[in-house]
């Protein structure tokens, strides 16, 4: 099972996408990012909403949308 932080990483890695520009897309601050993917805090459950959705709108494979699925 994937954390949320390997999740997000994997997602960049997919849409070759840097911090910036996905906290961007998620109208989030790269600082929130960041510290998303290094562990130090969690996405709120509307954050986790809006990273699904930006996975699905984006063509993330299903498995790694799966895994997202487990956070609630």
């Amino acid at each position: 099972m994937l954390t949320i932080s390997e999740a997000l990483k994997v997602i960049r890695q997919e849409l070759n996408i840097s911090q910036e520009t996905l906290a961007r897309d998620l109208n989030v601050s790269y600082g929130t990012l960041n510290r998303w993917e290094n562990n130090k805090v969690k996405p709120s459950r509307l954050a986790m909403d809006k990273i699904k959705a930006y996975c699905a709108e984006n063509g993330i494979t299903s498995e790694i949308r799966a895994e997202l699925e487990k956070y609630r």
